[in-house]
Parts: C-alpha cells; sequence; structure tokens
C-alpha cells in the first residue's frame, strides 16, 4: 500500500499571511507524495511507512504523520488494532517560500491524536479495551469479532480442530455446502455454514456458534445432512470466507494497516463503484487474518489489504 486515501472531501482553507494550516483530513495523493512530505517520508526507517497528514501548521512550521509497522499487509506478518501507533513529527523550514524538511522524530501517538473523521471512533475504543484483556488472558490468539462462512466446495464436511494446529484433535465438522432452488440467489452459490470468528494464530481462525447451512434463511439442510459443529474450535484461515461489510469505513479502500490513517490503494476498477470506493457486493474472495473487527484480505482485482467489518450474509450486502 503506498498513497494515503483521497477520497473523503478536503477541508479548504484560505490561506493568509501569518495564519496556522491544520488539515483534519489529508491533501491530495499527487500533493502528499510532493515537497516536504516526499522529503520526510524518505526519511524513515525501512520498517516503517507514511500515512495519512494529520496536522500541518505552517505558521509554526510543525506537520504530524501517521505512520505504521511495514508488512502490515503480509499474512506472514500481520497487524494489530492493539499495538501502540507512533507518528511522524516534522520541523519544517521555509526555502525560498516552499516548505522543507528541516528534522524528523518518530514518536509515540498520543490518546489526545485520534482519527477525527471517523465517527464509530468511541466504538471502536470500547471494542478494542474489551478484546484487551482477552488478548491480556490469551496471549498467542488475536482476539477478533467477524463473521464468516465455511468455504468447503466439496461435499466432505470441513474438520475443526481443539487447537491452531493440524495434528490437534478435530471436535467437529462444518456440514459441506447446501444446494437448493433458493440458493445463488447471493454472491454463492450453494448454502454455507454460518460462524462468528473471535480469534487468530498463525493461519488459523477459531470460530463459535456455526449455524447448519441455509438455516438463517429458513431452508436448513434435510434430515440425515451431514451435521455442523456448533461449538469452539479452530479452522485454517484459507478454509474462511465472508463478505465486506459497511462499517462506515471514512477510508473506503483496502488499506496496509488496521487504522483509518493507514495507507491504502484505490481499488481497481472492476471492484471499484460509481465513486470509486471499493465495492462491498461479492469482492471479497479470501481471509488471510483479523484483529477486533478488522480483517486482512484479499479482494477480486488482486489487491491485498485491511478493512473494518466482515459479515457472513449469503443473500444481500452486509450494509
Amino acid at each position: 500500500m503506498s498513497r494515503p486515501r483521497t477520497a473523503q472531501p478536503l477541508l479548504h482553507i484560505a490561506l493568509a499571511s501569518g495564519l496556522a494550516l491544520w488539515l483534519a483530513v489529508p491533501l491530495p495523493a499527487q500533493a502528499q507524495d510532493t515537497g516536504w512530505l516526499a522529503e520526510a517520508k524518505a526519511k524513515l526507517p525501512p520498517s516503517l511507512v507514511a500515512g495519512r497528514v494529520i496536522h500541518l501548521d505552517e505558521a509554526a512550521l510543525k506537520a504530524t504523520v501517521a505512520v505504521f509497522p511495514a508488512g502490515a499487509d503480509s499474512p506472514a506478518t500481520p497487524g494489530s488494532v492493539f499495538m501502540p501507533l507512533q507518528m511522524l513529527e516534522v520541523h519544517l523550514k521555509s526555502d525560498n517560500g516552499t516548505l522543507a524538511v528541516a528534522t524528523t522524530t518518530v514518536r509515540p501517538r498520543r490518546p489526545d491524536e485520534p482519527a477525527d473523521d471517523d465517527d464509530s471512533e468511541s466504538y471502536q475504543a470500547e471494542l478494542r479495551a474489551v478484546l484487551a484483556a482477552r488478548r491480556k488472558a490469551e496471549p498467542e490468539v488475536e482476539p477478533c469479532r467477524i463473521k464468516g462462512w465455511a468455504l468447503n466446495n466439496t461435499r466432505h464436511s470441513l474438520p475443526v480442530r481443539a487447537a491452531p494446529s493440524a495434528q490437534a484433535k478435530v471436535v467437529g465438522r462444518l456440514a459441506p455446502v447446501h444446494v437448493t432452488p433458493e440458493s445463488g440467489q447471493g454472491s454463492e452459490e450453494g448454502w454455507r455454514v454460518e460462524f462468528d470468528i473471535t480469534g487468530y494464530s498463525h493461519g488459523w481462525f477459531r470460530i463459535t456458534h456455526a449455524t447448519p447451512p441455509g438455516t438463517p434463511y429458513g431452508a436448513p439442510p434435510p434430515r440425515g445432512y451431514p451435521k455442523t459443529y456448533s461449538g469452539t474450535g479452530w479452522i485454517r484461515a484459507s478454509d474462511a470466507g465472508g463478505a465486506y461489510a459497511n462499517s462506515q469505513m471514512p477510508v473506503r479502500r483496502l488499506l496496509s494497516y488496521p487504522h483509518v490513517d493507514a495507507p491504502g490503494e484505490p481499488p481497481g476498477t472492476d471492484v471499484a463503484g460509481p465513486d470509486g470506493a471499493l465495492s462491498i457486493d461479492g469482492t471479497l474472495v479470501r481471509l488471510f487474518a483479523c484483529s477486533a473487527n478488522w480483517a486482512l484480505t484479499e479482494s477480486r482485482d488482486g489487491r491485498r489489504g485491511w478493512w473494518r467489518g466482515i459479515c457472513s450474509n449469503q443473500v444481500t450486502n452486509c450494509s
């Protein structure tokens, strides 16, 4: 992921001599990667990537930019909403009337520096606090709160294991796809088992509350159909699918880190809506990891990144 978002309206302020300019939303992408910002980004260590410009005060010659760990959109090193955030503090100078970088410092992001345009930030903070307690009690598991469905495309049931390991005991199974005349009206060709995803660990999802295929839609499988285990257990991340939910992300594209200030790329034309944002209709093709209510995903255009809110509705989009 290389560029901050541009989809949200910009804050236009007329500049007057001696007045400070505070940007609570990002500059256009083409402006963000030129001048002082490009210079500041070049000073970052390879372990960090720059996201959104949080504040620019021209009068005080100071700016702050959100920065995030590089590689957090890789399944091998997925990011976490529970890790401390950082800021790039930039001290500027005027070079013949043009802003240039004097010095840069990476520092912790303060509690009084939230994402200003995220309407659900208070809810997100409460959710992080609840799940952080679980993470402390179970440090090997990244706590999650998303939903998904089983991707077993054969006639065989999918094993659910007692631990995130192929050698762990099988505690139950998820029934295969159930095809009926009514199925296939959504993004899937048949009814799939749905479940809650409550944790992630090294390529495995912890699931619970699985429902037999078609049951939520009034089309339960017939008697004698393979049973679905509804208890808690683990399945491979590659065996879980889902749909993008409309969770009021201010940045409606896949991001390089599970935070709305992280950089992201515009979606491909085949998955973009009329407004240029990622369409949530049948565009999710793969789940890799999760953290709270974020998931590391791949969209139909081959892009990979984090999206907040994954659901399991197989009939309509998850708005």
